[in-house]
């Protein structure tokens, strides 16, 4: 049975998410099966051309979630039952409630039970220590991302996710979250 290991890359906007997720998935998948899992919230904004509205938000936190099944189950499926898999998630559920939060008033109780089942085996909170660059999609700019920046610290202290703190420029970060994965197989001993 393949056991899977799902690395959790959250942030505030424009703080290196997907750079981070996909390097990371660029290195692992020369020695294991790994796999990107990419926003859900970047791919309905692509596909529908608009933000999402409220009532979208739990659509949004379920489609994260079973694009993480879905490519976990694929990698396990192409590479016969390897003994690891790698998922290098591009933000979580967790996330979608604090967006609710800041842009809607409130959060959805089916974004918040969907995110309080944080399965994740390592979580990675990616800092706001370079300057804010536009990604192509929609934002609300420097301001706002300290704001959602503190809320996600906030939310993940209240409910007392482990995370490992994740900053410097893109190489820094790579090597940094390269040793807090091989701390984390360690542990799995593995």
């Amino acid at each position: 049975m393949s056991h899977i290991i799902k690395v959790a890359i959250i942030g505030a906007e424009c703080t290196g998410k997907t750079t981070l997720a996909q390097n990371l998935t660029a290195l692992y998948r020369t020695k294991y099966p790994a796999a990107f899992v990419p926003e859900a919230l970047r791919l309905f904004v692509e596909n529908q051309k608009r933000t999402p509205k409220a009532e979208e938000q739990a659509l949004i936190a379920l489609e994260q979630k079973n694009l993480e099944k879905e490519l976990a189950s694929k990698l396990i499926l192409e590479h016969e039952n390897p003994e690891l898999v790698f998922l290098f998630c591009d933000t979580t559920p967790l996330l979608t409630g604090i967006y609710s939060e800041v842009v809607f008033g409130a959060t959805d109780q089916g974004v918040k039970k969907i995110a309080q089942n944080h399965d994740y085996d390592l979580t990675l909170f990616t800092q706001i220590d370079f300057p804010w660059k536009s990604d192509g999609i929609q934002r609300d700019g420097p301001l706002a991302q300290a704001k959602v920046h503190y809320r996600i610290q906030a939310k993940l202290d209240s409910l007392k996710i482990p995370y490992r703190i994740v900053s410097g420029g893109v190489q820094k970060r790579l090597q940094i979250t390269e040793k807090y994965i091989q701390e984390l197989l360690t542990s799995l001993e593995y």
